[in-house]
């Protein structure tokens, strides 16, 4: 059987779906690409135009696109001049209508190095009221060669008219195992294949805790595999297994307060800290229902068990709005030392 958009992870029946419209030649001149950040969202749009373009697309002996002619590889390498990236202005937290005015005046412009021209709109979630409006003059009535994907977080903030002449195209998260077979595949870029296989080998538990935390989101598994942010990931968690160690022990008062001012003075560090923390209660909570429960935090199933057993369910719930109004008040500009403080003393009465 010929494989279909190989360079996504997962979502198989929505590549199966849009091979065969590949194939049909029935695609739609325009799509919103909706899923959490690094969900493959661009990756889809990029393989839809690989797909378009593919010099073997004729062939049902490779797969499509094949990734290995000179129009997938042009586009790959973001040199192709008619895939054409469009973002929200640098530091501007919307996309205006400036931004939907310099696409309307090029897409009349004929393609140079390809049959069509294709627009990804990154962030198209954040287009702004006046700027939909403007880009549905354009996604009304476009030019025959011209192809749209609006990538978005969330589409229903979209028009409902961009939404109906724009078929909504969700992407799935990935399950940890098809996460760990995407990483180590021969058809990977050698550096990230090379990497992954290196740490499974090295440190397995770092390795599986990138699967865990990466959340569905090949993206996000990616970015983790960056020393930096890997390293940045296993401290957090480490942080909060402490944390909860000390929480079902109930002994050590102290401790517990250092652990949680270690948790460090940078707003958006306590933050994840926080957040890793409400995931740990959150599975916790769960296991005291079901030993077979999903975990999104603890890789080490027994051990979680075995820590499930210290606590109570109400006392769980108890501590995870404690934690949970204590982030709201951090994302409220609070003093990080005084909030701090304060967590330990609720959680220790807890």
């Amino acid at each position: 059987m010929r494989e279909y958009l190989s360079s996504v992870a997962g979502n198989e029946s929505l590549r199966r779906r849009l091979g065969k419209d590949l194939e049909d030649g029935s695609l739609s001149h325009a799509y919103v690409i909706e899923g959490a950040d690094g969900s493959g969202k661009s990756t889809l749009a990029m393989a839809l135009s690989m797909a378009l373009a593919c010099r073997n697309r004729s062939s049902a002996d490779h797969a499509l696109p094949c990734g290995r002619c000179d129009a997938c590889q042009k586009i790959a390498a973001g040199s192709s001049p008619d895939v054409i990236h469009v973002y929200r202005e640098e530091g501007k937290a919307t996309m205006g209508v400036d931004v939907v005015r310099a696409l309307r005046a090029d897409v009349h412009t004929v393609p140079n190095d390809l049959s069509f021209k294709v627009y990804l709109i990154h962030d198209a979630h954040t287009m702004t009221q006046q700027a939909q409006n403007a880009f549905l003059l354009t996604l009304e009535d476009p030019p025959a060669f011209v192809m749209f994907f609006l990538l978005a977080q969330d589409a229903s903030v979209l028009l409902e008219t961009i939404r109906s002449r724009a078929p909504i195209l969700r992407m799935q998260p990935v399950s940890e195992q098809e996460i760990e077979a995407y990483l180590l595949s021969p058809a990977r870029e050698s550096k990230l294949r090379n990497t992954a296989t290196a740490l499974k080998a090295d440190a397995p538990d770092d390795f599986a805790a990138i699967l865990r935390m990466a959340n569905g989101c090949i993206g996000t598994a990616i970015e983790l595999l960056n020393g930096s942010q890997r390293a940045s990931m296993m401290e957090h968690r480490a942080a909060v297994s402490r944390t909860i160690s000390l929480l079902a022990e109930r002994t050590r008062p102290d401790e517990l307060l250092s652990a949680l001012l270690a948790f460090g003075t940078n707003r958006e560090e306590v933050g994840t800290k926080l957040s890793f923390l409400e995931m740990a209660l959150r599975d916790l909570l769960l296991l005291t229902y079901s030993d077979t429960a999903t975990l999104v935090f603890f890789t080490n199933r027994e051990l979680a068990l075995d820590l499930c057993t210290r606590f109570t369910a109400r006392r769980l719930v108890h501590i995870a709005n404690t934690v949970r109004e204590t982030a709201r008040l951090l994302a409220a500009n609070a003093n990080i030392r005084l909030l701090l403080v304060q967590l330990h003393n609720k959680l220790s009465r807890s």
